[in-house]
């Protein structure tokens, strides 16, 4: 696999940042006495909490796509590679946007 060293470093992240997640925001408490502040790092949060499920699915499939349909087809193969490179970068994504969003915030207050 060519990316395999970002993929690894990905998923890595992602995992990093999702315990982070659950000891920064486990309390449960309101950040700010902002209403839509909070209601947007609540809904953060919980986009973050159960995309897991999703993620690994896709996930799967990507793995599927690469592995085993693509050793008899090189477009299968190509297809396997970019869903595996597009779920690692989209899940660190997910992962990181609650803590990147409370920074935000508690810098700018």
């Amino acid at each position: 696999m060519v990316y395999k060293k970002l993929t690894i470093f990905t998923i890595i992240v992602s995992i990093i940042a999702a315990i982070t997640c659950n000891f920064v925001f486990a309390t449960g408490n309101d950040l700010t006495s902002d209403k839509i502040y909070d209601t947007t790092l609540k809904v953060l949060v919980f986009i973050q909490k159960y995309s897991w499920p999703v993620i690994t699915l896709v996930f799967v499939y990507a793995l599927y796509q690469f592995y085993v349909a693509g050793s008899e087809f090189l477009e299968h193969k190509i297809i396997g590679q970019r869903l595996i490179i597009g779920v690692a970068v989209f899940m660190v994504l997910i992962q990181i946007l609650p803590l990147f969003y409370a920074f935000v915030l508690v810098n700018q207050t």
